[in-house]
């Protein structure tokens, strides 16, 4: 009889809209242009619903790949979900998942207040939506070729529900997206390997802040209006992004209606004392940079009205201190720099706190281009802000040796086989 609350929990799950019911008719859930997104055009075959019918105390592991674990539609099943099939977490439910377990399935809702706890590898080809106060703690590979959204209701990343895995790898086949809703954020690194990465209207990504983050060359990074991206907290060494491929703030489908923000760290440049407080020895060099776009990199941006929907490139205000609390406000003044090479276009951008010479250039027509603005919390005049490149800079696309995938667009992303969880 002790299953009985628990399906009734699971039912109650339905009432709401779900990764593979998501319901984008309902204007309170969805942003405004829903329609123009490719995740909503997308059309799935009608597919087994999985229900995690356990709730487990925490230290207590349970078998992913046990199907006594599941229900479908209410019934027991001889099977786990497979790459093909959706599930749910309902609320009421908190599980450990057995150790050095992965799971591969399509959609995946995690009901509110669950814990999905690590180790377990979810590696969704689907939708996923993360419901507040619900996490998951290792759900860090993107694949699959359909156009999908990652959402997470859980806006504020200063709270651990925010982050969904330590290394997040997004690498779909070329022509296929993953838009970002709410906040998702990473402990440690964050790849962008192949396929078009959107930061949705209003949604935050957020990596860690002891990586660099690499855009590869068949890989895209959109934001859209009232998006933001930056670092959980300031990363004075290294480079926050080096981008090969494209970084774009709106689209001429969905082009930027409001600011949107691109958070960078400030730099040590190598100088102790620069940080209060902390020894920096050779923490970080005079060639660390918030961001890099490469020599056969893209920047661009597309803006409805360049003068009121901007592209803000600006420091990220985050502590500058490495293992202080990320989201005490840096009291001192800071500045950022930015080396834009490769095809740039800046008809809505918006610098501020730009150190002096900050804004590199290769092609000194960049700077005289329209829809160039100014904030008020540069380091130096106009005129100062700009320095053209005497030779090129080739940043490296960063990442774990030990990990690093292949490009989908190379015959990576392909070991997510079907039938694996059987």
């Amino acid at each position: 009889m002790a299953f009985i609350p628990l399906l009734m929990n699971s039912m109650a799950a339905f009432a709401e809209p779900t990764a593979d019911k998501p319901e984008y008719s309902d204007k309170d859930l969805w942003p405004g242009d829903v329609q123009k997104t490719a995740y909503a055009k997308e059309v799935w075959p009608i597919a087994k619903l999985f229900v995690w019918n356990v709730t487990a105390k925490d230290g207590k592991e349970t078998d992913p790949k046990d199907p006594a674990n599941w229900t479908v539609d209410g019934k027991p099943t001889a099977l786990p979900p497979g790459d093909r099939d959706d599930v749910i977490f309902p609320t009421g439910t908190v599980t450990r998942l057995k150790e050095n377990v992965s799971l591969t399935v399509r959609h995946v809702t995690v009901g509110k207040g669950v814990r999905v706890v690590k180790a377990l590898r979810i590696k969704p080809l689907g939708n996923v939506w993360i419901k507040a106060d619900g996490s998951v703690e290792e759900m860090g590979s993107f694949t699959g070729p359909e156009n999908v959204f990652l959402r997470n209701d859980n806006r504020d990343f200063s709270r651990t529900q925010a982050a969904i895995a330590n290394k997040i790898v997004f690498n779909k086949p070329v022509g296929s997206s993953i838009e970002i809703l709410g906040t998702v954020m990473s402990w440690d690194e964050m790849g962008f390997f192949c396929g078009t990465v959107v930061i949705g209207p209003d949604a935050a990504l957020v990596p860690g802040n002891r990586s660099t983050q690499p855009v590869f060359p068949d890989a895209q990074l959109v934001m859209m209006s009232g998006s933001s991206c930056h670092k959980r907290g300031n990363q004075p060494y290294e480079n926050d992004f080096v981008v090969s491929g494209q970084f774009l703030a709106g689209t001429p489908e969905r082009p930027l209606t409001r600011d949107c923000t691109l958070g960078l760290s400030f730099k040590t440049k190598g100088e102790t004392g620069t940080i209060p407080g902390v020894s920096v020895g050779n923490w970080g060099g005079k060639n660390d940079y918030g961001m890099v776009v490469n020599t056969k990199g893209v920047f661009s941006i597309t803006s409805a009205d360049p003068k009121k929907a901007r592209l803000v490139v600006t420091w990220n205000g985050l502590s500058s201190a490495q293992h202080k609390d990320p989201h005490m406000p840096d009291p001192t003044r800071r500045f950022v720099d930015i080396v834009l090479q490769g095809k740039v276009s800046l008809n809505g951008v918006c610098f501020d706190h730009i150190r002096k010479g900050g804004i590199h250039i290769s092609n000194p027509t960049v700077a005289k281009q329209s829809g160039i603005l100014l904030g008020e919390h540069n380091e130096g005049k106009p005129a100062e802000l700009v320095k053209v490149l005497e030779n090129p800079i080739e940043a490296k696309l960063q990442f774990s040796s030990a990990s690093i995938p292949v490009p989908a667009s190379q015959g990576g992303a392909k070991d997510d086989k079907p039938g694996e969880n059987q």
